[in-house]
């Protein structure tokens, strides 16, 4: 009975150190990665959106704490056309990061820390933006009716916040957001994503493959404050009515927030990242929205 149970402990203690993998790509100055994405939104009722961009990574410098590295997006294509004012802002912020260094911050595993030229950056992006705003003012004039230009442009603006940038480089579709982990099956951990969602993953280790799940796991408290944040950045003039009536509409399911992601991975033997699978179905306001996206190193 005791060689059993040793046996069993032996066979529990193999099993957890095969499905636990520890990420940190192999980096040095000059390292080159370049990755084509490519992904299908689809909306009901509206033209699925496809949009495909490619990004180069490179590492610039090598630190006492990490690596400086640049990241540009050298091209953006997508099936957006002028009367499908959804799938114009989805693409808007790919479009503005066209060219644009990002500079960025790694510790020694490749965790991504900061954005170093963020405010460089940022000025551009301002400019950019009006010039994007006017000219979808232009192509769809009754877009005046349904907002102000300010307010469209801090739409097109918020992905593109430092945090939000930063996000991205951490969501489930870029290249660097496993770095710096060390990944077991069945490890959870919670996080934010670029909805403003806070969600709750969980992973799995195959190898040098690692999938995750991820859903919504918000309060409906914490609902209603992300909501009422919301209207108040894009319609701030609803914001009141809003407030006073947010329980009675949340009954309807008008305003009923939900989302699930799920990823798959494969990496190379130096860390990086070969390909990413993704999958992520939104609910916000009634309408779903699903998407579905593939990252792969060129």
């Amino acid at each position: 009975m005791k060689k059993i149970f040793v046996l069993s402990m032996m066979l529990t203690v193999m099993m957890a150190a095969q499905a636990q993998l520890k990420v940190a790509p192999k980096m040095a100055k000059g390292t080159t990665k370049v990755y084509v994405a490519e992904s299908t939104i689809a909306i009901p009722g509206q033209k699925d959106v496809q949009m495909a961009s490619e990004t180069k990574f490179t590492v610039t410098a090598e630190n006492a704490d990490g690596y400086t590295m640049e990241m540009v997006t050298t091209d953006v294509k997508s099936n957006a056309t002028d009367d499908n004012l959804a799938a114009k802002l989805m693409s808007a912020a790919e479009n503005m990061l066209k060219g644009q260094v990002i500079r960025i911050t790694t510790n020694k595993e490749g965790k991504v820390k900061a954005i170093q030229n963020y405010g460089e950056l940022k000025q551009k992006l301002d400019g950019l933006s009006n010039e994007l705003v006017d000219q979808l003012f232009k192509q769809i004039p009754m877009l005046a009716q349904a907002m102000s230009k300010e307010a469209m442009k801090q739409q097109v603006l918020e992905s593109t916040t430092e945090e939000n940038l930063l996000k991205t480089m951490q969501n489930m579709t870029s290249p660097l957001a496993l770095n710096g982990k060390t990944i077991m099956t069945g490890a959870q951990e919670e996080y934010v994503n670029e909805q403003g969602l806070k969600m709750k993953r969980m992973y799995f280790v195959n190898g040098k493959n690692v999938t995750t799940n991820g859903s919504m796991n918000m309060s409906k408290d914490e609902m209603k404050a992300l909501i009422v944040e919301k209207v108040e950045k894009l319609m701030p003039g609803q914001a009141e009515m809003i407030k006073q009536n947010i329980d009675q509409i949340m009954a309807t399911g008008m305003l009923k927030l939900e989302s699930k992601e799920t990823a798959t991975y494969e990496l190379q033997d130096d860390g990086w990242v070969k390909s990413i699978k993704t999958e992520s179905t939104n609910e916000a306001l009634g309408q779903q929205t699903k998407t579905t996206a593939t990252v792969t190193l060129k």
